[in-house]
This record gives structure tokens, sequence and C-alpha cells, in this order.
């Protein structure tokens, strides 16, 4: 197993962001392609496909929070992004 910490350095504008979040995704299939996964405390960029592709596992967990949780209650983006899908 290896695993592979990047920083980035990038403008904080609306094109650098997008251009980031291009970048990203392009590395987040890359790493799908091997059979990897990413790293999920990063920023919110990968698909919600690619969140699932790489978290299969994630439907159970978040179907077991709706049912803790019916009110959702305890919520955050990433749980707005990918666990309301």
């Amino acid at each position: 197993m290896f695993a592979f910490v990047m920083l980035f350095n990038q403008l904080r504008t609306p094109e650098a962001d997008r251009r980031m979040q291009a970048m990203t995704r392009e590395l987040i299939d890359a790493a799908l392609e091997l059979e990897g996964r990413y790293y999920l405390p990063y920023r919110l960029h990968a698909t919600t496909a690619q969140f699932y592709e790489a978290y299969p596992q994630a439907r159970v967990f978040f179907e077991k929070k709706r049912r803790h949780d019916p009110e959702e209650v305890f919520r955050n983006q990433f749980y707005t992004k990918y666990g309301r899908s």
C-alpha cells in the first residue's frame, strides 16, 4: 500500500478553484483506475460518482446515520454533498 500526500498552492479565485477541482477529479480518476482511494478530508471536489466508487460502504453508513438522526441535526457540507444523494 502506498499513500501520497500532495500540497498545492493556488490563487484564491473562482478560476483557480475551478482548475483545482478539475485536476483533483483527474487525480481521483487515476487512483480509482488502479483500484485505489483518495483521502476524504480534502475539499469536496470529488463527484458523487467518484465518492461512491471509492467508498461504496458509505451508502450503509449514511442509511444508519439517517436512521439514528432522522431530523438531520448532525450534518455538514460533506453529508450535504454525498450523504443526501
